[in-house]
């Protein structure tokens, strides 16, 4: 544990009247976009969000940093440009990086890392995987598509 503050450790919070240990947990997500276009990956990246956010109850105020990775066929916008424009997010410390090229993997993926504070177990941590990208990590697919997205399979998993 680390150091106390009035009886309450900078890892715990104090939440109605009850002292709750808070962990840094990881949410993985992806899709992939029909084109690389402002409007398509605006679409996804906001897609995927709603849906990390949904399913998880994520609270803005609760992250500690986004990173996203886009496959070099992807450089029409930052995806973390979209993020900043949610409501509540323009705080959220933001990172794009380009996904390493492995032959034959996924075209036209965005991927993206939520660190964030919380008080579940990982295990109740909901990972989500849309459109095309939902091949990669089959284990954590969320049944959640997109019916104008044709979907692409991988021979390397995520």
């Amino acid at each position: 544990m680390g150091e106390t503050m009035g009886g309450i450790s900078n890892s715990q919070y104090c939440w109605r009247d009850a002292i709750v240990e808070l962990k840094v947990r990881g949410i993985r997500g992806a899709t992939t976009v029909t084109e690389n276009s402002p409007e398509a990956i605006g679409e996804a990246v906001s897609e995927l969000l709603n849906v990390i956010e949904t399913q998880n109850q994520l609270n803005p105020e609760d992250i500690v940093s986004v990173t996203f990775t886009a496959t070099q066929d992807i450089d029409a916008i930052f995806p973390a440009a979209i993020a900043r424009q949610r409501p509540h997010w323009e705080d959220v410390p933001l990172l794009d990086v380009q996904q390493m090229s492995v032959h034959n993997s996924l075209e036209r993926c965005i991927r993206v890392l939520i660190h964030f504070n919380t008080p579940k177990p990982q295990k109740e941590v909901s990972h989500v995987y849309l459109r095309g990208a939902s091949n990669l990590r089959p284990d954590w697919r969320l049944t959640h598509t997109s019916s104008s997205v044709s979907t692409h399979s991988s021979s390397f998993k995520d």
